[in-house]
């Protein structure tokens, strides 16, 4: 469709120019059709790019989630650690006491004096060589035989050193879903002694969790490499020791230690954004899950929107497509009528013409006749007095057929003036189509550092309300300092734990960072802009003026980057060459053409690696030169000496008009007097060297 209106488009073109160029009348029998698929590519463009943008914000929106569940992975993981590493002391607590006293410990003696912690503990108790269950924190003691469990087997016949995590079991003496974290007790030889075991509440970690309201059906979870959920926060009842080893999600958590992942849950079915972090030093994951639903849901509030939007602009585009159809249905009628007038001139014309010769003959008669009535005149003075009046009237019919042709002449003149306006509006068509090229490759250009500083001052944002935050803290000591330590110690505990949750210290890390990045955009969009203003010099666009072809060149790479660098790599190669007397705009124009079809020629040859760009300027004593050098697809030989006619390319229908290098030749030989030189190799590549005189005093132009 849409290479069908750029067809329609090309046609319409190659009728103006063969009305200006060939005296041809421009009739176009299909403007309607043109019209039609103008329409439709405009809509096309208007949906692709909504298309875009659309795709563009969900996956912006879906990068802020996962570092948002990064950070709350982040806080779960090491909250998570530090409750494993206190019941860890403890076990070790209990570990060296039952080597040092052996049955003489009493642990609800040691939880009453406070020197063990029962938070989160369901129960702590001593298992022997055999299994039995010697000594508890149950009161009163219940005696059990647990050599059948998992976290006694796995201590008796091998000393790890390290803790060991179970999966959620129910206890027999606690009668509760319970995490058994156990270590090995060793007897003075270093054989087996015994299990020291701490049962962890796996609800206490999903209590904790559900304090942070993630939103919707969002869930965090804490889940062991062994695939078996220890607690979720959302269903923790159900879900608990459940097995998921051979589901997508493990598939993912098994992939690093840290990472994001969109999918499906397999407890629920449930579609989240998950971010997850392996534990230091423990099999254990923190599993973050964002409801897809409830976090996209303002964004897809906003593609409504946009949806809206773009059908009312394609209404718009609709109704200017009617509009332009009814117009040119009457401009067909005028043509119509246009030409039947012609016509009748025509006849007219001719008819005249053919008076004027019957006249002429006639005054050649009278002529041959006067000279016989010289002879009569003697004779007879009435007949000559008859022929004067006969010749002023002949004269008189003369005069009148001498003022319609003048009459017609300056018609003529004014179709000719029209023609002229026509060629000029053409050329600057081809100025207004390269200047879109250059605006699309830097929208893109500053698109690109204006979307991170974005998203740098959105952090900053945050970090500053952490920093408020923290700060808020610390001013409340100065209400308290007069009253115990003991109420600043615990404001100091609170302000540390204030300063973790926030990760201060990454702020502190990150902040120089984000404004480093922040400034380097910014000085990328100023160099950007800064380009522009000197590429484009549409005020002098007509005046000759000192212009360094060095700097054309740099300003000509900066605003075509956007063109250059997917396709082909620049090498320089700037001589120490004397400033030119020029109309910058238009050499700047040269340049722009020139690369651009370099970087189109290697494009069209689909090499796999980036083509290479060779520029060069030197000078003699007269001239300035610049040399494009390009690896691409080349011109051929047939082909070779037409490149600088109007109109004239090898690209597809719908690609280029011709004009560039029409235009450039005209610039740079009629306007310059300067000189375009071109060497081709079918596919090797093409070179154009650019010839420029240095002194544009001693240069007449047209």
């Amino acid at each position: 469709m849409v290479y069908s209106s750029l067809r329609g488009l090309r046609y319409l073109l190659r009728k103006l120019y063969r009305s200006i160029f060939y005296k041809e009348s421009l009739v176009i029998p299909n403007i309607s059709a043109v019209i039609i698929l103008f329409g439709l590519f405009l809509l096309c463009v208007l949906w692709a790019s909504l298309y875009y943008k659309m795709q563009s914000e969900r996956q912006m929106q879906i990068n802020d989630i996962f570092k948002e569940g990064s950070s709350f992975a982040r806080s779960f993981e090491e909250h998570t650690v530090r409750t494993i590493k206190g019941i860890d002391q403890t076990t070790l607590f209990l570990k060296y006491q039952y080597e040092q006293r052996g049955k003489n410990i009493n642990i609800p003696q040691y939880i009453s004096e406070g020197r063990l912690s029962q938070q989160p503990l369901l129960l702590l108790s001593i298992i022997d060589e055999n299994g039995d269950l010697m000594i508890s924190s149950q009161v009163p003691f219940v005696p059990l035989n647990l050599k059948d469990r998992t976290h006694f087997l796995v201590h008796k016949d091998f000393d790890s050193g390290q803790l060991f995590i179970s999966a959620p079991v129910i206890g027999r003496s606690s009668n509760k879903w319970s995490i058994q974290m156990t270590r090995r007790i060793n007897k003075p030889d270093g054989s087996f002694g015994g299990v020291v075991v701490a049962s962890a509440d796996p609800f206490y970690f999903s209590e904790f969790y559900k304090q942070v309201d993630l939103g919707g059906q969002s869930i965090v979870a804490l889940i062991g490499r062994d695939g078996v959920i220890r607690t979720r926060g959302l269903d923790y009842n159900e879900s608990t020791g459940k097995n998921i080893m051979n589901t997508l999600l493990m598939d993912e958590i098994l992939v690093g230690q840290s990472g994001n992942f969109m999918t499906n849950s397999p407890i629920d079915g449930v579609k989240r954004m998950y971010s997850y972090r392996a534990l230091r030093d423990y099999p254990v994951v923190v599993l973050v899950g964002m409801d897809e639903e409830k976090a996209l849901e303002e964004l897809n509030k906003r593609f409504i929107s946009y949806y809206y939007i773009a059908a009312a602009i394609s209404m718009m585009i609709i109704t200017f497509i009617i509009l332009l159809l009814i117009v040119s249905e009457k401009q067909k009628r005028n043509t119509r009528a246009l030409k039947q007038a012609k016509e009748d001139l025509k006849i007219k014309v001719k008819e005249r013409t053919q008076e004027l010769f019957t006249a002429n003959e006639e005054l050649m008669a009278m002529n041959k006749e006067h000279v016989a009535l010289n002879e009569e005149l003697r004779i007879n003075n009435e007949e000559i007095q008859n022929e004067i009046t006969d010749r002023k009237r002949i004269e008189q019919i003369l005069k009148k057929s001498q003022e319609e042709l003048i009459e017609k002449n300056n018609e003529l003149n004014m179709v000719l003036e029209m023609v002229k306006k026509t060629q000029n509006h053409l050329i600057q068509q081809e100025k207004l189509a390269g200047i879109g090229e250059l605006a699309a490759g830097v929208a893109h250009e500053i698109n690109t550092p204006l979307g991170f500083i974005t998203n740098n001052l959105e952090t900053l944002e945050q970090y500053g309300t952490a920093l408020c935050s923290i700060l808020a803290e610390y001013q409340q000591i100065h209400s308290i300092a007069t009253t115990n330590q003991v109420q600043i110690s615990e404001k100091l505990e609170t302000i540390r734990r204030i300063e973790n949750e926030q990760e201060l210290d990454y702020i502190l890390e990150d902040i120089p960072d984000l404004l480093r990045d922040t400034n380097e955009g910014l000085n990328r969009i100023r160099k950007i802009v800064k380009g522009i203003g000197i590429f484009s010099r549409v005020d002098q666009e007509d005046a000759f003026a000192s212009y360094d072809l060095n700097k054309g060149i740099d300003n000509t790479l900066l605003v075509a980057r956007n063109e250059i660098k997917y396709y082909a790599v620049i090498e320089k190669s700037l001589g120490d060459i004397p400033t030119v007397e020029v109309i910058g705009s238009e050499i700047n124009q040269v340049l722009l053409n020139m690369i651009v079809n370099a970087v189109q020629a290697i494009k069209e040859k689909q090499d796999q690696e980036k083509g290479k760009i060779r520029i060069f300027t030197w000078h003699d004593e007269e001239f300035v030169y610049c040399a494009i050098d390009d690896n691409g697809i080349g011109i051929s030989t047939e082909n070779l000496s037409h490149i600088f006619n109007p109109f004239f390319t090898t690209k597809p229908v719908g690609q280029g008009t011709g004009l560039g290098l029409s235009i450039s030749y005209d610039i740079i030989t009629n306007r310059h007097r300067g000189e375009i030189i071109v060497g081709s190799c079918l596919g090797k590549g093409t070179k154009f060297i650019i010839k420029l005189p240095i002194r544009h005093a001693v240069v007449l132009l047209d």
